[in-house]
Formats: structure tokens, sequence, C-alpha cells
């Protein structure tokens, strides 16, 4: 329920229209989620009904109020109630006269209390501070219970309809200026966010069916309440109190800044206790482990890189000779239509043998990456550095270039296409805090690499990915520049830079997706191969969660996503996606409870595969085996605290994972539809039914068939996937680490929640299609993924409402919570704390796409053989 309901019944009751007021503001009441607008639209019925001359259901609505947990509304409900029993100054002697009569009654001011602003006026809505007339003047947030958390939608509306903390409206900006950034949390752990009181985690409530509702300083000077509403008060309690004609009001939103701040009650995180585990001093080298697994991904991910590529060209090429074609003065390229399969594969080995230097170019000019001196590695790692020698000597080749990237952000890469010419770049922030010990742990790492060979395909895929990133990248950038233009040229321009950017972005990702499966591979073989170079797997370990708490911090500080963190994700040791989320929450919950997920889960195989990185848990679950190989105590007692056991298969449990990959399994079900079909018209033709024999070999009905079958596994599963959100099955701010540690969870499961946090992500074009909105939390930070009502096309057209236009201030989001290999929310829509309410589309871009498949399919059908 949007908040332009209430201001409908608002208008209705200042217009005395009794009846439509109290019809819209009863239905107000029966949607609404969020609490404080409860409250304002229960006290709107109190006027209502008073004016209506209803009194009995007024008292009863009083009564009601009387128990909120606020105590201004609960102090409005008493100072109501207490107006009821007084004796009316016309003598009236029930309260089901027809024909109610206007009054003039006094206003009459307490002892002790200052005079009434509003005197005269006869409204039952009066200001709560007295000093709410004039501008709305901040109070210091207080919170006796630490019971709840202050809702965002409750900030800057100091009316008489129960301010719950006043604070001044900010208009929302569209600069694509990143909001300022937070200070950084101490090594190890999370840190509370500044300006706020903390609470102990244990402080932190699951979650009543309604949103917590925070206390705020008592008044003390209560007025006594009226009988009938004034127009003039009516719109100064709507949540709209602005102006926007005002010269005055103009000149107030261009002084606010374009971000607000979100003051929320935060439980204190524990510090990060390591139980810096030892290491092996003498140790027996792990057997190797044969490559064979490891060489046949390779070669599946290049023959799948190559056939993306090649499907890209052919395209391209019969597309540009068709335009050539159409167009005057210009002719089809001959060459253009013989096949260029040969002159691709030339391409490709050119650019990688080109890749060192190129992605060299790359990191220098665009994230500012130096050369790494070998002395200067000593001084924080004198292990590395050894290894990194020892490498070199071995193979008898020259020393390894190194390289860093001044970011705060953990990162560690290596590319190349042979152990002579490849490059080992890390962050300045990985050097600053990981232990000498941890860094050598992962220069080990990605000498294991070199090692194995996996890098040589790894860095031409991630070369052929940053063309179409640094497209996005650069494009979105410049065409901020006419966000704030009101010209028609402006306009077309940014539109155009949105398209571009957005398809660029969306080629990124495509490009990703053949080697997806080796990214994931290969990172089991580089932790073993730097656990035997070290016998230190606690290392290693300690090092993997560190850089999850880095990439935490970095996306905090930052207020979203970097680039380098998304452009060579594929090569860092941990994701930032996975790492963001776990890192947030390392403060919360030990790391055996959170990695539960990982380690435990039965279907994670099959949700990994839209995933860069192998599940954390997995990784360190090996390098537990292999300390204790070495009879070493692990850094993490996955044998005490780790001891879920993935679930039995079961009937219920099946049908949970059918109903996750329906779609999915409606494209194999539709393609046997398909050759079921074949067969009957190939039976037919033999049996002399002529008429039928198009049926038989008519590829349309392959093609048609695949497309129903999608359509109907996305109509099977969309009930499922997004169950109505109520007030009875919907959670409220549950700490996030509690919904991580479930080990059978599955996206299908789709958990209603509502949860409070201020919204980082990037803003102007570089965010158009919602690709980067993260919900800071007070328990941690989780993916945002929304979408308008014909899903990311939507986001394309020029006029598109966009999450991202309000980044940077507090939200209530509501969706639903999936965990999959890495947890996220799916948003049904959030409200920010001016009130502005912002609807996501997954549902009806579902019902769409599944229908828009079908029709398509059964048009393909129909014109078979024709």
């Amino acid at each position: 329920m949007e908040h332009s309901d209430l201001q409908t019944g608002l208008a209705a009751l200042k217009k005395k229209d009794y009846k439509m007021a109290i019809a819209i503001l009863e239905k107000v009441c029966e949607q609404e989620l969020h609490q404080p607008t409860v409250d304002r639209a229960t006290m709107g019925l109190v006027m209502a009904y008073k004016g209506n001359r209803t009194l009995s259901k007024a008292v009863a609505l009083c009564q009601t109020l009387t128990e909120s947990d606020s105590p201004k509304v609960k102090d409005w409900a008493v100072r109501t109630l207490a107006q009821f029993n007084q004796p009316s100054p016309q003598g009236r002697s029930a309260p089901s006269s027809p024909e109610p009569q206007p009054q003039t009654p006094k206003t009459v001011n307490r002892p002790g209390s200052p005079p009434s602003p509003l005197r005269g006026n006869p409204t039952g809505f009066v200001p709560l501070d007295p000093s709410s007339s004039g501008p709305a003047q901040p109070s210091p947030l207080k919170n006796p219970n630490s019971q709840g958390i202050i809702s965002p939608l409750s900030l800057g509306n100091p009316t008489g309809f129960v301010p719950l903390e006043p604070a001044q409206t900010k208009p929302v900006s569209r600069s694509p200026v990143n909001p300022p950034p937070m200070p950084p949390r101490p090594p190890g752990g999370a840190t509370p966010r500044p300006g706020v009181s903390p609470l102990t985690p244990a402080s932190l409530p699951p979650g009543p069916p309604m949103p917590p509702r925070p206390p705020v300083p008592r008044q003390d000077s209560p007025q006594v309440l009226p009988l009938e509403a004034d127009p003039e008060e009516i719109d100064y309690l709507t949540p709209s109190t602005k102006k926007a004609d005002s010269p005055s009001a103009k000149a107030s939103e261009e002084r606010q800044p374009d971000a607000t701040p979100l003051k929320v009650t935060l439980p204190t995180p524990q510090p990060r206790q390591w139980r810096q585990a030892g290491r092996a001093q003498n140790w027996r080298k792990l057997k190797p482990v044969k490559p064979t697994y490891l060489g046949f991904a390779q070669m599946g991910s290049a023959i799948a890189l190559f056939w993306l590529l090649r499907i890209f060209m052919n395209w391209g090429m019969a597309t540009t000779n068709d335009l050539f074609y159409r167009l005057p003065l210009l002719w089809p390229i001959q060459s253009f239509y013989r096949d260029q399969t040969w002159t691709l594969l030339g391409i490709l080995i050119l650019l990688l043998v080109a890749s060192p230097w190129l992605l060299d170019l790359l990191l220098r000019f665009a994230y500012g990456m130096e050369k790494l001196p070998p002395p200067k590695l000593g001084n924080y790692s004198p292990e590395a550095r050894k290894l990194l020698s020892r490498f070199s000597v071995e193979r008898k080749q020259p020393a390894l270039s190194l390289g860093v990237i001044p970011t705060d952000a953990p990162i560690a890469m290596t590319y190349g296409f042979a152990p002579r010419f490849a490059r080992i770049v890390v962050s300045q922030g990985l050097l600053e805090q990981l232990e000498e010990d941890e860094i050598a742990a992962i220069y080990a790492g990605e000498l294991g690499h070199l090692e194995n060979w996996d890098f040589p395909l790894m860095s031409l895929a991630v070369l052929l990915c940053q063309v179409p990133y640094l497209v996005y990248w650069q494009v979105s950038r410049d065409g901020d520049k006419w966000l704030d233009s009101q010209e028609w040229s402006g306009k077309v321009m940014l539109g155009t830079a949105g398209v571009i950017s957005a398809v660029a972005y969306g080629l990124y990702w495509v490009l990703r997706w053949p080697v997806l499966f080796l990214s994931r591979l290969r990172f089991y073989y580089s932790d073993r191969a730097s656990a035997s170079l070290t016998g230190n797997p606690n290392a290693l370990t300690r090092a993997l969660l560190k850089m999850a708490i880095g990439i935490a911090q970095d996306v905090e500080k930052q207020g979203h996503t970097s680039f380098v963190l998304e452009g060579f994700d594929l090569l860092s040791p941990v994701g930032y996606v996975q790492g963001m989320t776990l890192g947030s929450c390392s403060g919360f919950e030990s790391w055996e409870n959170l990695l539960q997920w990982d380690r435990h889960n039965g279907y994670k195989k099959w949700l990994m595969v839209p995933q860069s990185h192998p599940p954390l848990g997995d990784r360190l679950t090996l390098l537990d085996l292999y300390a204790r190989f070495w009879k070493l105590d692990a850094e993490l007692d996955f044998a005490r605290d780790g001891t879920v056991a993935p679930a039995k298969s079961s009937p219920a449990m099946l049908k949970r994972l059918l109903l996750q990959g329906a779609p999915y399994f409606g494209l194999p079900l539709g393609l046997l539809a398909g050759l079921m079909l074949w067969v009957f018209g190939a039976v037919a033709v033999n049996l002399g039914f002529v008429a039928l024999d198009w049926v038989w070999g008519d590829r349309s009905i392959l093609q048609g068939s695949v497309l129903i079958g999608v359509s109907l596994g996305i109509f099977l599963r969309i009930n499922s996937f997004f169950p109505d959100i109520t007030s009875k099955n919907i959670r409220t701010n549950p700490p996030l680490p509690e919904l991580l540690t479930d080990p059978n969870a599955i996206p299908v499961d789709s958990l209603p929640i509502g949860l409070e946090g201020q919204l980082l992500g990037r803003r102007g074009l570089s965010n158009w299609l919602a690709q980067d909105l993260i919900l800071q939390s007070p328990t941690g930070l989780v993916k945002l993924h929304a979408a308008s009502n014909l899903g990311v096309f939507g986001y394309l057209w020029l006029l598109s409402k966009r999450p991202n236009d309000v980044v940077g201030q507090g939200i209530s989001a509501v969706g639903w919570f999936r965990r999959g290999a890495t947890p996220w929310i799916d948003l049904d829509r959030f409200t920010t704390a001016e009130g502005k309410t912002h609807s996501s589309g997954h549902p009806i871009w579902s019902t769409i796409l599944a229908a828009v498949a079908a029709l398509v399919g059964v048009y393909w059908m129909s014109k078979g053989g024709v």
C-alpha cells in the first residue's frame, strides 16, 4: 500500500467527507505493513469517526492505540480518551446525533505547559512537539528498551501523525557523485556505524509480525484535542509538508544534502578472535593431483568460449552487411559472407600472447597499478619473497613481474600466457590487512595457478570481458553529465549513453559464462598447492576470511562496489559478492556457523552454476583436512561446530528442488515433447496421413516446444517463488547471520522479510539496470535485486523510476529473502525516509516473460512447414 492512499484519506478528512475518509483509511490499516503509517491512518480514523459521530468506534481505536509501543502515540490516545470523557461544550447528549452541530471548543492549557500553538484550531491532530509548527529541529535518538530498530520511514515527518524522529526532508538527487564513504572497521571484524548507540547481538529480536516502533522522548505539554478536523491542520499533517512551488522550499531543497543518513540502533559486533593455529615445521608435501580433470575443464571452457565468440562474430557480420545493403552509397563487405572461423582463431591466439602487456596497460591507466619491487614485498612478507625467488630459480626463469594496485579492497590475481611472462598483482589493502604468513599463503596460491597452467585461458577470458566492461564504465561515466539536462538534446544523449552502457554490461556478463566452471574448479587446485608449498593451510584459511572482511569494509567505505573488484572478480581468490555478506556478518556469528550452508547444503552443486567461485566453506573444509593431515590444530573447528549433516532426500525436498529448477527442467522436457511430435509426424506419414507430413523434421516444432516448456516451468514456480507478503508471515528486521546458517535452505523457500538499513550502490548510468544495489542492514550487507514490470528492459526507458535515484538514503525494504550460493533479497518494494515508495515488479516480469515465451512458441509451431 503506497502512502498516496493515506494522503487521499487525509484529503477526504480535510473536506469533511468522513465516509470516504473512513473507507480509505480502513483499507490502509488493513493492508499496510509499515507500523508508523498504520498509526497515522488509525489516528485519522479516530478523527473521522468523531466527525461522523461514531464515537464508540473512535473510543475503541483510541483504546487500541494506548497499547502502542510508541510513547507519543500512546500519549495522544490517552489525551483523546480523556477528552471523550469530558462533557461537550454544547451539552451533547448522545453520540448518535444525526446532525452534528458546529462547535468552537476552548483550548485548555495545563499548568506548566506552553500555550497551544493552534489556539482556536478545531482539529484532533496537533503537533506533539510545540516547536513543530516552525522548522523541524532534530532531536537526539533515544531507545531505552533496546528492542526495535528505528524505521527510516519515521524520519523526516514532524507532524501530529506521530513523528517517530524529527528530521529534515531531503530531496532525491540523481547526482552521479557517490555518497560520503563510511569509516572502515578495524581489521578482523565489524564495527558499529558512527553516531549510533550500540546494542549487544543478543538484544536484537528475531522480529515480531509487525515492524517495531521506536520510543521517543515524552512531551511535557499535553494538549486537549477538539472534535473536528481543520483543513489547514490536515494539510499540515499529511506526509508531504513542503509546498513544491514555494521559492523558499526550492531554496531549502538546494541547500539540503542529497542523501538522508539512516539513524538506526545497531548491535555491537564481537571482536574477531583468531586462534592463530600453527604451521607444519617439517612437512611432507601433499601428493600431486592428476591434472586430467582440470585439463578437460579447460578444454570444454575453451570450446564454449570460442563457440560463443563465433556466434557473436557471425551475427555482427550479417547485421553489418544487411545494414549496408539497405543504406544508400554503401556496399556490403564481401569477406563478411565467407567463413571467418580461422580468422577468429588467429585473433584469439594473438590476444592470448599479448594478454600480459594489454592487461598491464589496463591496470596501469585505469586503476593506477605500480610495480612492486621484491624488497618492498619483503617488508610485508619475507616468506612470500623467498617463495617467489625459489619458484624462479627452480624453473630457471627470470623473476616474476609483480604489481600492486592502490586500493583498500583485498585483491590478488595472476595473468599471462606462460609462467615466464606471468604477472602476480595484489592490492595495497591485501598487503596491509593480512599478516606475513597469510600474504605468503596468498602468493603461494597464485604460484599454484602457474604450476597448474590454468591461468592462460582465464587471462584471455578476462581480457575479452574487459572490452565491454570498459565501454560500460566509460560511457556511463561520460553520460552522467547529462543527468540533469533539461534540453531535448541532452536527454537524447543521456538515453543513448544509458542503452550503450547497459548493453555493454550485459555482454560482459554473457562472456563470463563459458569459463565459470573452470574458475570454480581451479581454486581447489591452487589452495592445495598453497598448502603444499608453505605447509601452512591455517594461514590460507585466515587469509581468505580476512579478504572477505576486507571486501565488506571496502563496500561500506566506498558506498558501492568498486569497478576493479567487479571487473577482475574471475581472477581474485574470493568473489566480491561471496565475501561481501560473509565478511560483514563475521562480527555477529562464528565462522563455523556462517559456513554451514557452504559445507552441508545438498543442492549447492546445482546452485553454484552461475557463480565464479566455489563455496568458501568447501575450500576451508579441505584446508582443515590438510592441517589435520600434518597433525596440526585447525584454525576453524569444523569437527566440533560443523556437525550438521546434509538432510536426507525426501519427497518434500525433491519437490522443492523441482520447483527451484522448473524453468530449466522445462527446456529438456519441451525438447522431448518436440521430438515426440516428430515421431508422431513420421508415423502419420507412413500411415498415409499426408496432411501431417509437415510435423516430421520441422525445426520450428522443436523450437516452439522448448519455449512452451520453459513457459510452463515459470508458471509452475511463480506462486512458490513469490508468495503473498502479509503481516502474519513477514519477518521484520531479523539478524542477517541467523538467515545464513540454515544448511538446507534454497532460493525457492522465499522467506518474506522486512529489513531496514541504508541503500548502497553506484549512481547514475553505471547503475541504470539496478545491478549494484546493496542494503547495509544493522547486522550485515546483502544484495538487493530489483526489476521493473518489464525486467531490465523497463529500465532502458529514459523516464523509468530507478532504485539508484535514492542511493545513500535510509530505506525500509520488503521482499523475499533467498539463500543460494550467495544470499540476496528480491525486492517487492522499499520506502524511503521521505515516505516515497518504490515498487519492484519481479512477479509481473516473470508472468510477462512466461506468457511471451508461450505465445512465441505457439506461433512458431503454427508456422511449421510454411
